[in-house]
């Protein structure tokens, strides 16, 4: 399904977590313009996380959760569940900050970031496409 136009700068920002996630990874593949070392990627996901990732999921929340809430119980339920993901993937990357060579945490991390962005795009866009078509037609950009 075509994302509407207005989910599509989330989706777009998407897959810039999709990279970090996946540069989080245990062997993965190099990157031209990315770091290479672990601790680079570390430091690299914690200035996203920081100066990115913090703003896109407020802006989420004010653009998205906050807008379609109300609207239907099982999306207002898969909110919930986002919304819960979000505080297990900040409290991983604020333990991150405390204890920088946990390559396992990093990992996980992209682990999550990953589970979160695909749940969002397959599950919460489309569920949002299709239960509040008027309300997104009304917010056409």
């Amino acid at each position: 399904m075509k994302r509407h136009s207005y989910l599509i700068p989330f989706s777009r920002f998407h897959r810039s977590i999709l990279f970090l996630a996946l540069i989080a990874k245990k062997n993965a593949p190099k990157a031209k313009g990315y770091p290479e070392k672990i601790e680079e990627k570390i430091s690299y996901a914690l200035a996203f996380y920081e100066d990115q990732l913090l703003p896109h999921f407020e802006s989420e929340k004010n653009k998205v959760f906050d807008v379609f809430s109300g609207k239907d119980a099982e999306l207002d339920e898969l909110i919930l569940s986002i919304k819960e993901e979000r505080r297990t993937i900040c409290e991983l990357f604020e333990e991150l900050k405390r204890d920088e060579c946990n390559f396992i945490l990093f990992h996980t991390i992209g682990e999550q970031l990953e589970k979160h962005v695909r749940r969002e795009e397959r599950e919460l866009f489309q569920m949002i496409q299709e239960k509040c078509k008027k309300l997104l037609s009304a917010l056409e950009v």
